[in-house]
């Protein structure tokens, strides 16, 4: 367990990345009570992991070198979607789909991610998940890392950390916020609560390298790095046990801040898994997932709870990739790439969504993006996203119930440099020459010689090895600009009154499916 300081179901390999699946059970916490079980709606709580690969689990991924029985379990008991994917192979914008089931790229920022100090990104008036769920008469509560902007007060270029912080997660639907502005790695490194930070920098934390990677900037004095992912932990942990009873159910938005950089397990957990602290890293995680688990146990609302696992992309390059695959350990699980890229290791990631007595060992191969829970969970509470509202949000409610399949029928996502690429019956188009991210050939290299799109057959290629221009399935690609136009145009994707982007409908990187190659 974490301190405060800190019959395998071989399923195949296709493109739908059907994996196996370790037989687990959820284990009994001490103390267990439902006796107090939540009627009505059900609790949900929302997990997600920064940089994690799908093949770091090992209930997805049966050559996985680390062990993760406690997600495994989630495996057992839920609903697995073996085609999920990301709007973006990059964290900012990822986010911002889940929230608020848009695409990201039809706000201002059309590459690369916010700072800690950048304003807030979802604007005044878009309605998030959080506002979906208040009201439904849900507690709501963001616990962890934000990464979406938020309005600090400056003194000329200077942070007043006495003044309230606006347009963050108290004005976006949720009605608690502990956690952190950005990535782990991004000053300033302070702790907010609601509106405030807790405790104003005092001292200079010094550059980190290698896979403990840290920026140098401010800090609080309580603001110990090793002690941050343990420190969220036990605040998720406390808001379930106080609000299991309180007669509400409540949505919890646990966006962790690892595995992303800095890399630093717990002591109990370094030495855990066999390919470094990566691996044990990822272990910390699966401990987390048990003692959330038990925590609900402990409130008596597990039967009542929708567990969700996944993660906002793929596994970074720079925690050492290279070594654990020679370890035997792919991260990407074959799939080429990585964080940031736009090829399927960037954006194809776990999805995981328990339901006791609901979905138990199930299996999804369908397209399925993380923009697509606003859509899910306003079916789930009997209502539907009104006009500029979740416009690229896909139920899968019915996949949850039994019922059906899930609505989406393709896949659009975009690179760090904001590269497109669209997937539909495993055949993949990509708008650029590059991986659009740092992968080779990466954005901004040398492409002289190279075709100007990808084309590529997951279903015979998943690791994206031959590219089919100029072959005869060609005629897939006027289509699939066609569909991209729409698109963009009508600043929708689902069916719909046409709305309007953040901007226009043309930039730098739609020009290869409305200029033409």
């Amino acid at each position: 367990m974490m301190s405060k300081k800190q019959n395998v179901i071989l399923l195949g390999m296709a493109a739908s990345g059907v994996v196996s699946c370790t037989d687990a059970e959820t284990p009994e916490a001490p103390g267990k009570d439902d006796r107090h079980i939540n009627p009505g709606f059900p609790n949900v709580v929302l997990i997600v992991a920064d940089d994690m690969g799908y093949g770091d689990i090992s209930g997805l991924n049966a050559d996985s070198k680390i062990h993760t029985p406690n997600i495994d379990a989630l495996c057992s008991s839920g609903l697995v979607f073996t085609d999920a994917h990301s709007a973006s192979s990059m964290s900012t914008p990822s986010r911002y789909s889940i929230l608020t089931g848009r695409y990201p790229w039809r706000t201002t920022l059309k590459q690369g991610v916010l700072q800690s100090d950048s304003p807030a990104m979802i604007t005044d008036g878009r309605r998030t998940l959080g506002n979906l769920f208040q009201d439904a008469g849900y507690n709501t509560a963001c616990i962890g890392k934000w990464h979406l902007g938020m309005n600090w007060k400056f003194n000329g270029s200077v942070i007043d950390y006495s003044a309230p912080i606006e347009n963050g997660p108290t004005e976006r639907g949720f009605d608690y916020f502990y956690g952190i502005a950005a990535s782990l790695d991004m000053p300033p490194y302070v702790y907010i609560e609601n509106d405030r930070v807790t405790q104003a920098p005092s001292r200079i934390l010094p550059e980190r390298t290698g896979i403990e990677r840290m920026r140098s900037g401010e800090a609080s004095e309580e603001f110990i790095p090793e002690e941050v992912f343990p420190n969220m932990t036990e605040r998720a942990i406390s808001y379930i046990e106080n609000n299991g009873g309180s007669g509400k159910p409540f949505f919890l938005y646990l966006p962790l801040t690892a595995p992303h950089t800095p890399v630093l397990p717990s002591p109990e957990f370094k030495g855990r898994s066999s390919i470094g602290a990566y691996g044990d890293f990822v272990i910390m995680i699966d401990d987390m997932v048990q003692q959330i688990v038990f925590a609900l146990k402990r409130a008596g609302v597990y039967e009542n709870t929708i567990i969700i696992f996944t993660a906002d992309n793929g596994c970074a390059h720079y925690v050492g990739t290279k070594n654990m695959e020679k370890l035997g350990h792919y991260p990407s699980y074959g799939y080429r790439g990585y964080k940031s890229d736009i090829f399927e290791g960037g954006h194809r990631i776990p999805l995981i969504v328990s339901w006791n007595g609901k979905t138990t060992g199930q299996r999804n191969g369908s397209p399925v993006c993380l923009s697509d829970f606003y859509a899910t969970f306003a079916q789930m509470l009997g209502t539907h996203p009104a006009n500029g509202e979740a416009e690229d949000s896909y139920s899968f409610y019915g996949a949850l119930t039994g019922n059906e399949d899930t609505e989406r029928k393709d896949i659009v996502a975009t690179s760090n440099d904001g590269s497109f690429s669209l997937t539909r019956d495993g055949m993949k188009v990509i708008f650029t020459a590059t991986s659009g991210g740092w992968s080779d050939p990466a954005s901004g290299s040398d492409i002289s010689g190279l075709p100007p799109l990808q084309i590529y057959n997951l279903g015979s290629d998943r690791s994206e090895s031959t590219n089919l221009y100029d072959t005869d399935v060609n005629i897939i690609v006027d289509s699939y600009k066609a569909t991209m136009r729409d698109y963009v145009n009508n600043g929708r994707s689902t069916p719909g009154i046409p709305v309007s982007n953040d901007t226009g409908n043309d930039w730098e990187q739609t020009r290869p499916f409305t200029d033409g190659d």
